[in-house]
């Protein structure tokens, strides 16, 4: 394998097609884990951080450019970091036009390892395990619906990486509290998209949601890990705080951490939506729930996925207190729901459909 070309920052190229990596959200963000092979291929190793549990090798993010004119078939060969999970990895996305428009792709791996022949137009375009959803599509999204008169931003923590966590208050002050939350695990952009797609119909249709925004007060954060998504990061922010399973028990380790926790624990929430999402075939949508009562009010009303093959998994949990759904509901007596979305067969666009109509149906519930 050549090493990456110097003057291209985390690339490697030939005859005006490059790789790259380095950029921020980017996996793997080091030149050392790309490069070229003799006959051309392009290789990528898959970067996993220190520290990270067993079954998080599920992100990856590189660009190709193509500074020609006409669009070039190349072969690529992707190195995962763990070989457990090849039907993970039978899929991937790419965002042409640095992801301005996604397609999925079949990408059959074995032993730990996907060959696959990529078109790549004129431009930049991204190859990635799920669609990217970045700290600058996190910044757009706070400026676009901060302006909307019924959302409120409001900036609750600094990370020790200088980013700032933020959340979108709406609803009535004083009525029952919601927090709903995603992006804990850095790779998850699901349920970014979920949320995108929520807020841009509450937006543009408020009737709609006169009602439940009249009984209810929530806070809504569409990233709570902005410093492990800068990273390329699968699982743990760069302070190796797990915000899934550790903001109770290692927040101090991480001012982001700290400082978002200490602020949903001083709102005292009624309910706290965690949401995350998984990478693999013919998955299903997991509604984890600690409160049976609600559970069998979400099965009845539960938006239909069957169009895209999804069924939903519900079931009822009980979260330990590290957790921060589990304190919360030892603490005030929350009701918690853990979320998880596959990707399978997704685009950006279904997911926003899918946040859409599954918020719709549970705020509702929130509200009754």
């Amino acid at each position: 394998m050549s090493p990456a070309s110097p003057d291209r920052f985390a690339a490697c190229g030939r005859d005006g097609l490059h790789l790259e990596a380095g950029f921020e959200n980017s996996n793997p963000s080091d030149a050392d884990f790309v490069g070229n092979e003799a006959d051309g291929t392009y290789v990528i190793r898959q970067f996993l951080e220190a520290g990270a549990p067993a079954g998080y090798s599920f992100h990856l993010n590189v660009a190709f450019v193509n500074e020609g004119t006409a669009a070039r078939r190349i072969a690529v060969r992707i190195q995962w970091a763990e070989k457990e999970f090849d039907d993970a990895h039978d899929y991937m996305y790419i965002g042409y036009d640095s992801g301005a428009r996604w397609q999925m792709l079949s990408t059959p791996c074995r032993d730990g390892v996907t060959e696959m022949a990529l078109v790549v137009p004129p431009g930049r375009h991204l190859l990635c395990c799920s669609p990217k959803f970045d700290c600058a599509d996190y910044a757009a999204l706070l400026r676009r619906f901060e302006k909307h008169p019924a959302l409120e931003r409001m900036n609750v923590a600094q990370t020790p990486g200088g980013r700032t966590i933020s959340c979108l208050r709406c609803g009535t002050r004083g009525m029952r509290k919601v927090v709903l939350l995603t992006r804990a695990h850095a790779y998850e952009t699901a349920g970014a998209y979920c949320i995108d797609g929520w807020l841009r119909d509450m937006v543009r249709a408020p009737d709609r949601y006169a009602g439940v925004l009249s009984r209810l007060e929530l806070y809504v954060f569409p990233m709570i890990n902005p410093d492990g998504v800068a990273a390329g990061h699968c699982c743990l922010a760069p302070s190796g705080v797990n915000f899934g399973n550790e903001l109770i028990t290692r927040a101090e380790d991480d001012t982001g951490a700290l400082g978002f926790r200490d602020f949903v624990l001083g709102l005292k929430p009624d309910f706290l939506v965690d949401m995350h999402n998984y990478t693999g075939k013919h998955q299903h949508d997991a509604f984890r729930c600690s409160s049976q009562e609600l559970l069998d009010a979400f099965a009845v009303v539960a938006p239909d996925s069957s169009y895209q093959q999804k069924v939903w998994s519900p079931l009822n949990k009980v979260y330990p207190q590290n957790y921060l759904i589990g304190s919360c509901a030892e603490r005030f007596g929350a009701r918690g729901v853990l979320t998880e979305f596959p990707w399978y067969t997704r685009l950006p666009r279904d997911m926003r459909e899918h946040g859409r109509s599954f918020l719709s149906v549970l705020l509702s519930l929130f509200a009754a």
